[in-house]
């Protein structure tokens, strides 16, 4: 394996340790250095990519397993604002959902891995932080709904899309 490979892969294992360092803080009424937590580990989303074009060292490993450390990374903060009471579990069943709809829509794309990830994680990471910044009722409605109808419109139309694509491909090759 090319070492450059491991920087990327490095930098996204980031967030894998401070995942356990959120939630300690968090629980332990430390918001602050939660958020601070947080913040350095969406940094490190953003440069484990650029590192990753800039070396040479893009691969489908690297994005699937940069997508799961993002899934785990989000899903457990996310179940931890459950625990606490900030939302409701069957929004993890959304998320984990649309991480999966990001894989399945992944593999049949020409490109490394479907763009619609990026979309999901960057909702999902402004909501972490607005959660964080401002953890009041209205935030959560605001969260809840905001990436619900995010969720629902991306399923529809990718769903949509796929099913045209599939009418396309098939009816060709059934008059070919």
């Amino acid at each position: 394996m090319n070492k450059q490979m491991l920087v990327p892969s490095g930098i996204s294992a980031i967030r894998l340790t401070a995942l356990p360092l959120f939630i300690y803080f968090f629980f332990n009424s430390n918001t602050a250095v939660a958020t601070l937590v947080f913040g350095v580990a969406a940094v490190t989303d953003l440069f484990d990519g650029y590192f990753a074009r800039n070396l040479g060292a893009t691969s489908k490993f690297g994005a699937y397993f940069d997508a799961a450390i993002d899934f785990i990374f989000v899903s457990g903060i996310f179940a931890a604002f459950a625990i606490n009471s900030y939302y409701p579990v069957w929004m993890l069943v959304l998320i984990a959902i649309s991480f999966a709809q990001f894989l399945f829509s992944s593999l049949y794309t020409k490109k490394l891995y479907d763009p619609i990830g990026k979309y999901i994680g960057s909702v999902l990471y402004i909501a972490i932080a607005l959660t964080l910044l401002s953890p009041a009722t209205l935030t959560f409605i605001f969260v809840q709904i905001g990436f619900s109808l995010y969720a629902i419109t991306f399923f529809v139309t990718r769903t949509a899309s796929f099913t045209s694509t599939y009418r396309k491909t098939h009816f060709l090759k059934k008059s070919a």
